[in-house]
């Protein structure tokens, strides 16, 4: 079994965050009624209540929610998807491909899931499956389950894991990059020789660990 980190540009939930950009939102369960409705529950975070739930109610996501529970700043909150929003979900295909959402949460950046994925062939059928959705997938992550201890990322450094991060969403990576390795020494307070050391020896270190450890 493969454990399966990405990043996915669906739309639901995103009105509602947009709203309330300080809430994080961690889901808890989908099934389906017995009348064929896609049914949701979600945890939602953070100290914009009051917008969120208004967000809620415009959101053409999800609708009819309802409050079930409240855990310090927690909530959760039960809803039931729209057309659009099942649109935006793979949820009817997990059965079909065996796949197992293991995590999924969103701020109003997007989402990010763990899922547990038979197979290199399944995870090729589950991307073409969002891409039918026009949902955009970013891998960030891939290993075996037996693995799981030795993912990629226990095996950087802290300092190589900040560095990637930082260049990551300086977009040192884009093309064409919108920052240098000069600017974003500075923001790390670093050299730029201690930056390309760091960068050089966590992206070896990533494709050893997420490319070459799951390549059958």
């Amino acid at each position: 079994m493969l454990i399966v980190d990405y990043r996915v540009d669906s739309s639901l939930l995103m009105a509602a965050l947009d709203r309330a950009p300080n809430t994080t939102v961690d889901s808890e369960e989908q099934y389906l009624t017995e009348t064929g409705e896609l049914r949701w529950l979600f945890w939602a975070e953070g100290d914009q209540q009051s917008a969120f739930e208004a967000g809620l109610d415009d959101d053409p996501t999800v609708t009819e929610r309802k409050l079930l529970a409240e855990s310090g700043p927690r909530r959760l909150y039960r809803v039931f998807l729209t057309d659009r929003g099942r649109d935006d979900t793979t949820f009817p295909l997990w059965g079909e491909l065996d796949v197992v959402l293991l995590e999924a949460s969103a701020t109003h950046d997007g989402w990010e899931n763990r899922m547990r994925i038979p197979d290199r062939e399944t995870l090729a059928r589950y991307r073409s499956a969002l891409r039918d959705r026009d949902l955009d997938f970013r891998l960030r992550s891939l290993y075996r389950e037996a693995d799981a201890d030795c993912s990629a990322e226990s095996q950087l450094t802290d300092d190589q894991y900040a560095a990637l991060a930082a260049a990551y969403d300086a977009g040192y990576f884009d093309v064409p990059r919108t920052t240098t390795q000069t600017e974003l020494a500075a923001t790390l307070n670093i050299s730029s020789q201690a930056l390309s050391e760091r960068l050089r020896r966590g992206t070896a270190t990533l494709v050893r660990e997420v490319l070459l450890r799951t390549r059958s």
